[in-house]
C-alpha cells in the first residue's frame, strides 16, 4: 500500500511508477510459473518410485543373503575353534538372532522406524536388567554372601555395560 498524498498534502512522488513496477513483477512471476516452468520441466525425467523400491528390495535381499552366509561360516569356524571355547548353544542363539534380523530386513518387514523402536526397547530392557542385577549385588553384599572385592568387580562390569547402553542412546 502506497499513500496517495504526503503529510504536507502534495502527491506521493513516483507513485504510479511504483504501482507499475509492482504489477510488472506480479505478472512476470505468474508468466514464469505458469508458462516457462512447464516448458523447462517437460524434458526432466522423473524417477519411477516403484522401480526404486524394487531395486532396494533386491539389493537388501542380496546383501542379506551374503551376510547370512558369512555369519554361518563364522559360526562354523567358531564352533570348530578350540581356543575360543565358546558354548555352542550361545553361539547358535546369537547367530540365529542376527540371521533373523537380516532376514526381516531383507523381507522389508523391518523398516528404519521399527528398527529404531526395537533398539530402544531392547536398550530399556537391558537397562532394567542391569538395575535389577545391581540391586541383587547390594543385597548379596548386605547378607554377606559375597565379599566387598567381588561386589566392586561386578559393579564395575555393570557400570561399563550401562555406560555402553546409555552412550548409544
Amino acid at each position: 500500500s502506497i499513500p496517495l498524498l504526503l503529510p504536507d498534502g502534495s502527491g506521493f512522488p513516483a507513485r504510479y511508477e511504483l504501482v507499475f513496477l509492482a504489477a510488472g513483477v506480479i505478472l512476470f512471476s505468474l508468466f514464469v510459473g505458469v508458462i516457462m516452468l512447464p516448458l523447462l520441466l517437460q524434458h526432466l525425467e522423473v524417477a519411477d518410485h516403484a522401480q526404486q523400491l524394487k531395486e532396494e528390495r533386491i539389493a537388501r535381499a542380496a546383501t542379506a543373503e551374503v551376510a547370512i552366509v558369512a555369519i554361518q561360516k563364522m559360526e562354523e569356524r567358531l564352533a570348530a575353534d578350540t581356543e575360543e571355547n565358546i558354548d555352542n548353544q550361545l553361539l547358535t542363539e546369537v547367530s540365529s538372532r542376527v540371521i533373523g534380523n537380516l532376514r526381516r530386513r531383507a523381507d522389508g518387514r523391518n523398516d528404519v522406524e521399527s528398527s529404531i523402536q526395537e533398539e530402544n526397547l531392547e536398550r530399556r530392557f537391558r537397562l532394567a536388567a542391569l538395575r535389577s542385577e545391581r540391586a541383587e549385588l547390594y543385597h548379596l553384599r548386605a547378607t554377606r554372601e559375597i565379599s566387598n572385592e567381588t561386589l566392586q568387580k561386578l559393579l564395575h562390569d555393570l557400570d561399563l555395560m550401562e555406560a555402553l547402553l546409555i552412550e548409544n542412546q
